[in-house]
This record gives C-alpha cells, structure tokens and sequence, in this order.
C-alpha cells in the first residue's frame, strides 16, 4: 500500500511510514483508506472515457502525452491494471502501423510512375493486398509481445542501476502510453524517425517521472539495449567481414598456386 501522506509504498502491516513518519492504521487513517494511488497521482483521460468519451478520452491521453509527458507522467496512475494501457497502446500502434504500410505502398507506386521499364503487374499488387491483410491479423499480437518484451527490458536496466521505484506494472503503463509517438508514423518519409526518436524521450520523461527516479538512471535504463544491440550487431558484422576477407584471402593463394 502507499502512505496517505507522503505518497511512498509501504508494507501492508506497517503502523507508521518509514519515509515521512505518517501513522497509517488507527482512527485516523483506517487500513482501507491508506490503500490509495500515491498523492497528486489520478487517472489518465483514456482511463477516465466513462466521462470523457471514448474519443475524448484517446485525443486528449495522446496530447498530453505527446506534448506535456512530464505532467502527464507525473500524474499517470502507477497502479490500476494494465488492461487499459494495453489496449490504448493497441489502438495507436495499430494506426501508426497501417499508415507506415500505406506510405510503403505510395512510395513504391511513385517509383513505378518513374521507371516504367521494371517489372511489376498485378501479381504485385496482389502481393501487396495480401501483405497488408496479413499486417492487419498478426500486428494486435506484435504490439503485445512488443510491449511485454520492452517493458521487461527497460524494468530490469532499471532495477540495475536501483532506479525501479515502483512495480513492473508502473514500466509496462509507461511503455504502453508512451506508444503516443507512434502516431508520427502518420507522417510520410520521415515518419519512421520522428516516432523512434520521440518514443525515446517519452520514455526516459516516462519512467524518471513514474518511478520518481533520476533522469540519468532513466536514460540508462532507455539507452543501454540500443547500445547493446548496435554492439551486438557491430560485433556480427565484423565477423562476416572477417569471414568474408579469410574466404577471398584463401582463394586469391589457390589461384596463385
């Protein structure tokens, strides 16, 4: 549970909280009134669509998000389910990734328009319709895996460094609305950078303010898999070339001899 005054988690069978002193049980404060999101923490519009609307309730999370993630962060519940999260990160991402396949597919009729000699048809085309079912069946279930995977990561380089305040059910909500870059993807060419570069600030804004953690733990947590990953990948190209060199080395002494 979390102390009524100061906001922070306590044990369940705590009388008084370690952090500020605040008595927790008696006539005061009851055991059922000090289970409570932590202060100054409410529910978010997308959460809250009962009396907002169901649009209302999307627009107004995805501009806050997009446009204000410290605030919005700051007052994001760390606790309440992940269902919602879940299913506004569904929603956006969904979007985003239809416009990125519809901006593909323009690009490549564009290309056609200009060299008429290559050759596509309709089989092509055919081609892209099916590609375009087949994204709109398997992408709810990629945006899942997506979000559990990025969420775990992101949560345990945060516990490495002791920045994980909170659960993990505070990193995955992060994650999920901070998918709000996502709807950059609408954007044509450039879409794909807008998206990847601002759902990095939203995160690293997301998870300092959620977990009420400093912003250099928050970054390390964000930056560390990119760095892992571009070493990993560096690693594996280097290896392919040094494969590659070894090959041409010994068939350049076979033709020698």
């Amino acid at each position: 549970m979390f102390c009524p005054q100061c906001g922070k988690e306590v044990g369940d069978d705590q009388l008084f909280c370690q952090h500020c002193g605040a008595k927790l049980r008696g006539e005061e404060a009851p055991a059922d009134e000090a289970v409570q999101q932590p202060a100054g923490r409410e529910k978010t519009a997308w959460e809250d669509r009962e009396t907002r609307g169901f649009f209302g309730g999307l627009f107004s999370t995805m501009n806050d998000s997009l446009f204000r993630p410290s605030e919005f962060f700051k007052k994001m519940p760390v606790t309440g389910g992940l269902t919602d999260p879940l299913l506004y990160a569904l929603i956006v991402g969904m979007v985003g990734m239809m416009f990125s396949y519809f901006w593909q597919i323009v690009t490549q009729g564009a290309m056609q328009n200009m060299m008429p000699g290559m050759p596509y048809g309709s089989g092509q085309d055919m081609l892209q319709g099916v590609g375009l079912a087949l994204l709109a069946f398997f992408s709810p279930f990629l945006i899942i895996i997506g979000l559990f995977v990025t969420a775990g990561i992101l949560h345990l380089c945060l516990m490495l460094v002791k920045g994980a305040r909170t659960g993990f059910e505070t990193t995955f909500r992060v994650v999920s609305y901070g998918y709000s870059a996502y709807v950059f993807l609408i954007v044509p060419f450039c879409g794909n950078l807008l998206a990847g570069v601002w759902a990095i600030v939203l995160y690293i804004i997301g998870l300092r303010e959620a977990h009420e953690t400093t912003g250099g733990k928050a970054a390390f947590a964000v930056f560390l898999p990119v760095i892992v990953c571009c070493g990993l990948g560096l690693l594996a190209l280097a290896v392919i070339f040094g494969a590659a060199a070894g090959s041409l080395g010994m068939i350049l002494q076979q033709m020698q001899k």
